[in-house]
């Protein structure tokens, strides 16, 4: 089976970090393969090293001659001011250009001399048969097929792509991607922004996908329908697994237990040695025996030691309990200035529900939380919060500077507070160590979420409310974070894609249509 990528020795250093110790790697054609890794181990940098976003400090990332790769991150930057339709369409656009080719040939031999007709014929015909094997003619059902799996139909197909949501335009790039169809996909977290329904058409295209993919995502479900091979990043080593997720989970436990092993005991061994050429290095009869081993030392490919998940322990203080009414929708119309969202919302949140906002992306999820938050004003009716409301709010998204560290973003809002002091904060969510002072902008998409839960545990309130919390976390970090809202004791409103994240926890779904807005 042909190699289409090779990666060989590489090492490379992030914000004084190494990510990767020698790592190698290779996609061989029809690879399926999920790279996965807990948070911060560098999936994302690795991903763009192979993308050729990134140059190695060292080792070779070679594709091979004329394999095709498209790679799709969650900060795509592409022209907005164009429609979906027009924007999906490009993919076709050699095609199109092809067809518009053929026909001023037929249209030519209405007019050309005798002798011409059969070379424009030929002409006419070859290009006819290039578009044939291409599958021209199919392209709108094609097109159709895409457009409904991912719900982007309901959007508008003439609708401008910046007058769309984050998590709308990242399922139009995703489209677009997969309709170029190239020789590998690069895909890090595609289904951040999806919906179950459309997370189940994603997986059952990809299981079919007649080339290759590499997959980064945290959705354990999807890893499990698509993960045909899996490559596991630990101890800043990449290692291949060729079998199915389900088999690799049962797999690494034990490669995981004998790493350890082997750890330790290399550990005893070089400790062993030291001290032997300690002890005889100054000794004329034992000189020569202590500078062997001192070279076989600095042969010794040295084990990293095992990196375990850093445990998450969150606690969201509590502040006071409430009456019996927490929450109420008047009629609430919801939207951006002359853009209503959704309108004539009724609703009443009693004392300590825990409630789950439900549906498609761009119904309205995060207007309604931004709305209740202050944070954009009502477009219609009124939301009354009880008196002694004390809210805790963690956004989709926010931004990051190159300056700012976890430590400062915890003390723009709590300025008296000590470096050690936050540095504790942070430990709970599992930011230890250099973690504390890198920029928030060089962590992990996960890292990130886990400083910004950290901020939530220094606030005493009586609501939480959480927009798409788990979309960066790993495996362990997601049962952490549903332990500590299950725990906290008051009302939660938690807005997610995840239904085995919410089944359990909530006492309440609050589902709003489709995808049309």
């Amino acid at each position: 089976m042909g190699g289409l990528l090779e990666v060989e020795g590489i090492r490379f250093k992030y914000s004084d970090k190494d990510l990767f110790n020698n790592v190698s790697f290779r996609i061989l054609q029809k690879d399926h393969i999920v790279l996965v890794g807990d948070n911060g181990t560098g999936k994302s940098t690795f991903m763009n090293l192979i993308a050729k976003n990134l140059i190695p400090d060292s080792g070779k990332i070679e594709w091979m001659n004329g394999v095709s790769f498209a790679y799709l991150d969650q900060h795509l930057k592409v022209n907005q001011d164009v429609s979906i339709i027009d924007y999906i369409s490009e993919v076709f656009k050699p095609l199109l250009e092809k067809e518009k080719l053929m026909n001023s040939y037929y249209d030519m031999l209405a007019t050309c001399k005798e002798y011409e007709y059969e070379k424009y014929l030929n002409y006419a015909q070859a290009i006819q048969d290039e578009l044939d094997k291409a599958n021209f003619y199919a392209m709108n059902s094609t097109i159709g097929n895409m457009i409904n799996g991912l719900g982007i139909k309901e959007y508008g197909m003439d609708t401008k792509l910046s007058t769309l949501s984050g998590g709308q335009r990242a399922k139009v790039y995703l489209a677009k991607q997969l309709l170029e169809a190239p020789d590998v996909l690069l895909m890090d977290e595609p289904t951040n922004f999806l919906d179950v329904s459309h997370i189940e058409w994603l997986a059952d295209y990809l299981k079919s996908f007649p080339k290759a993919f590499v997959v980064i995502s945290h959705d354990e479900g999807f890893l499990r329908a698509i993960g045909e091979v899996v490559y596991n990043l630990s101890n800043k080593v990449l290692t291949r697994y060729n079998m199915p997720y389900d088999t690799f989970l049962k797999e690494k436990e034990l490669r995981d237990s004998q790493y350890e092993k082997a750890y330790v005991n290399q550990q005893a061994f070089i400790k062993r040695t030291q001290e032997f050429i300690q002890k005889n290095i100054v000794r004329a009869t034992t000189t020569k025996q202590a500078q062997s081993r001192r070279k076989m030392l600095e042969r010794i490919e040295v084990l990293e030691k095992p990196k375990n998940h850093e445990p998450m322990h969150l606690t969201f203080p509590f502040s006071k309990g409430l009456g019996q009414e927490v929450l109420k929708l008047d009629n609430l119309t919801v939207g951006y200035k002359d853009k209503v969202v959704l309108e004539n919302l009724n609703f009443l949140m009693k004392q300590n529900q825990k409630i789950a906002i439900l549906g498609h992306n761009g119904v309205g999820k995060s207007t309604i939380l931004k709305t209740i938050m202050g944070i954009i004003p009502a477009l219609g009716g009124r939301y009354v919060w009880n008196p002694s409301a004390d809210l805790n709010y963690f956004a989709q998204e926010e931004k990051y500077d190159d300056i700012t560290t976890p430590i400062e973003y915890l003390r723009y809002y709590y300025h008296m507070k000590t470096d050690g002091e936050l540095r504790s904060v942070l430990a709970t969510a599992g930011i230890k160590g250099d973690l504390a002072t890198r920029p928030m902008s060089s962590l992990s998409g996960g890292q990130q979420t886990k400083v910004r839960l950290a901020l939530m545990t220094m606030k005493k309130s009586n609501i939480l409310i959480f927009d798409e919390p788990t979309n960066h976390l790993d495996v362990m970090s997601k049962a952490e974070l549903w332990e500590s809202i299950d725990k906290f004791p008051g009302s939660v409103i938690l807005v997610t894609h995840e239904d085995d994240f919410y089944e359990g926890l909530v006492d309440m779904e609050l589902k709003f249509g489709t995808d049309k807005e």
